[in-house]
């Protein structure tokens, strides 16, 4: 039968399991991180932030201590506008800080138009981020703090990640149904040529803020995580 475990949670994120200094007790690293995703509007436009938790944590399978699961959730979401860049730099900063996030939290802004604007500020700011510029096709590459990517690969991420159960939403989740139809507006066509492009309709709630938020907020889970977190899904898997 698994057994309970007594795990410690660092303040940079990593989770580990109590050995009690029983050599036969393996030490297994595994981690709790926050993905803030951010797309962000002109100023009478709204932005939206989307949070994602992240998380692998050490369990005792019966026989040996491994990791677990890997279990992502969307915990937040928030829409605001009418505010100036300065504002919007200063609250994904406060976000980032704030419990529980704070220490251990990604954030990951959509780069496109006044994106590169806010990254900008951020990056004076010192402040860690990462800005996604949407473009065709179905590739992605990444150069310092900028990263391109296809928009047909991060909604289809997206999708994937929902139909296969690896990411949920909090069930008292504010705003939940927002994002659902945000996430309803982007449809898939064909071309001529056989290519599949995204396509987004206006909805009632606006221009798909919150659902651009969880895109990249889902994006950089699956492909930009931290080295500490690549390295820590190995730990005890052997």
């Amino acid at each position: 039968m698994p057994k309970d475990l007594n795990l410690i949670h660092m303040p940079d994120g990593r989770v580990v399991n109590e050995t009690g200094q029983d050599p036969a007790v393996p030490k297994v690293t595994g981690f709790v991180r926050y993905w803030i995703g951010a797309d962000l509007g002109q100023s009478n436009d709204y932005s939206a932030v989307c949070v994602i938790k992240d998380q692998q944590l050490p369990i005792h399978d019966g026989t040996r201590v491994v990791l677990g699961a890997r279990k992502r959730t969307v915990v937040y979401a928030d829409k605001f506008r009418g505010v100036s860049y300065v504002d919007v730099v200063d609250h994904l900063i406060r976000l980032r800080n704030a419990a529980p996030f704070g220490g251990k939290s990604e954030l990951v802004i959509d780069g496109t138009s006044i994106g590169r604007v806010v990254s900008d500020m951020l990056f004076d700011q010192s402040v860690p981020h990462m800005a996604i510029q949407m473009t065709r096709g179905q590739e992605w590459r990444r150069s310092g703090r900028y990263v391109n990517a296809s928009k047909t690969l991060m909604i289809e991420n997206l999708a994937v990640l929902f139909a296969a159960g690896e990411l949920t939403f909090a069930h008292d989740l504010p705003l939940r149904s927002e994002i659902e139809e945000d996430l309803g507006s982007f449809t898939t066509q064909t071309t001529a040529a056989g290519n599949q492009i995204i396509t987004q309709s206006r909805n009632a709630s606006g221009h798909g803020d919150l659902g651009i938020g969880l895109i990249v907020a889902a994006f950089g889970s699956q492909y930009l995580a931290p080295q500490s977190i690549k390295v820590s899904r190995l730990t005890g898997m052997y």
